[in-house]
């Protein structure tokens, strides 16, 4: 069964903008390391250092919604749930009874 609810917007733009945030710096250090650029060691520590900093707050958006709307929405039976960012829609995957 999907139930679906909806967050605030502030919310879904906080963990889009996290996620796309990730997904950039994720993006430069693999192109990095697939293409072996010669780049000083220093500018690559930066990435990583930036790419944790910016998983560390998509994690933490994702943990709020989950904490705030998704479990209560379920009365902690989520099995799964999704973001879509153009609606501010959580649809949430529950277990069958």
């Amino acid at each position: 069964m999907i139930k679906k609810i909806t967050i605030p917007e502030e919310l879904r733009t906080c963990t889009q903008r996290a996620n796309v945030e990730r997904d950039a710096r994720r993006d430069i250090l693999l192109y990095i390391m697939q293409n072996d650029v010669n780049i000083p060691q220093e500018r690559i520590d930066r990435y990583q250092k930036e790419y944790d900093e910016k998983y560390l707050a998509f994690e933490q958006a994702k943990s709020i919604i989950e904490k705030n709307y998704v479990m209560p929405a379920t009365d902690g039976k989520a099995l799964n749930w999704s973001l879509n960012y153009s609606d501010c829609v959580v649809s949430i995957t529950l277990p069958d009874e």
